[in-house]
């Protein structure tokens, strides 16, 4: 079970906190017997209290559905350095918003696949294994965060390959399994060291791309503070660029295709024929489906508004 406000509920609590005491105040200062009070009191309570539970709308898990299931498993391997923060994607927004565009558009076009993400910037982080659940994968593209400067330390593609490599060898230990790998990042290497080959990973790999973001005349970068990365040899405002050929080498590497993300039109193809190379069947999902349960609350609303209405009318009173 699990709650998703409409309104904040500080918000709702305040609000109908208030409704609630001036209804009470109305209620006290009218001339009525003692017992006709608390029941208009009560009847605001009752009110306001269905309306809160509305709100919160509390919603039920199910487990175990009957879904369609595709034998594909796709792994997402993004670049999260202070350069993805980089404003050269589309229409100006940030790198990282093309590398989220790209999961969010696979995982919608590719429904009933497993997927994983795999994160790296300063080291290599699993943020979410192989599931069917493919909200859980969607949760946990919204936990990255842009690096504050005390935590950036440069850029190096290196560090995520022994998580790659693991993930990618369980998926390959799955009899009639697909494994797909995207590879999102601008390429560049900035920490001093050297890009090490990804060719150990391809026999693992079915497919899948390197898809390069940003462009190669650049763009300035920005802290989760609002700082400027600064050039350290000049003192200015420094440029991330992207760097294709350290991605068209991995994509090499790999044996798959080097893709530049200009937006998600540029995998469309890449994704109708993952699509048309995956097989269908029908079995239990591990995903997490949730049912609103708002509409238990809702008639007695009704009714009690009805009725107040029906008291208004009669008495032009409360």
């Amino acid at each position: 079970m699990k709650i998703q406000p409409i309104i904040p509920i500080p918000v709702a609590a305040i609000v109908l906190g208030l409704l609630f005491l001036g209804g009470v105040y109305v209620v006290i200062v009218k001339h009525d017997d003692w017992w006709k009070k608390a029941l208009s009191i009560l009847r605001i309570l009752l009110i306001l209290g269905l309306i809160f539970m509305i709100n919160l709308r509390i919603m039920t898990e199910h487990y175990d559905m009957d879904v369609e299931l595709k034998n594909t498993d796709i792994l997402f391997a993004i670049d999260t350095t202070v350069s993805m923060w980089a404003d050269d994607y589309e229409d100006g927004q940030t790198r990282l918003k093309g590398a989220t565009d790209v999961c969010d558009e696979t995982i919608k076009e590719l429904t009933g696949s497993s997927f994983a993400l795999v994160r790296f910037d300063n080291r290599s982080q699993i943020l979410a294994p192989f599931t069917e659940d493919a909200t859980s994968v969607s949760d946990a593209l919204t936990t990255i965060n842009q690096p504050a400067k005390e935590y950036a330390r440069g850029s190096n593609p290196n560090v995520c390959l022994e998580d790659l490599k693991m993930l990618l060898q369980s998926s390959s230990k799955k009899d009639g399994r697909k494994t797909i790998l995207f590879f999102i990042s601008d390429g560049e290497i900035t920490d001093g060291s050297e890009r090490q080959s990804f060719a150990e990973l391809e026999k693992y790999v079915d497919g899948g791309a390197v898809i390069g973001v940003g462009s190669t005349e650049g763009a300035k970068m920005q802290y989760k503070y609002g700082d400027y990365v600064k050039d350290p040899n000049t003192g200015k405002d420094a440029v991330s660029k992207l760097d294709e050929e350290n991605l068209k080498a991995i994509a090499d590497d790999l044996d798959v295709d080097y893709i530049h993300l200009e937006s998600t039109d540029n995998i469309s193809y890449l994704i109708e024929a993952i699509k048309a190379g995956s097989t269908v069947s029908m079995g239990k999902s591990d995903a997490v489906s949730y049912d609103d349960t708002y509409y238990y609350y809702l008639p007695f609303l009704i009714l009690l508004l009805l009725f107040e209405a029906g008291v208004v009318i009669r008495k032009k009173k409360l």
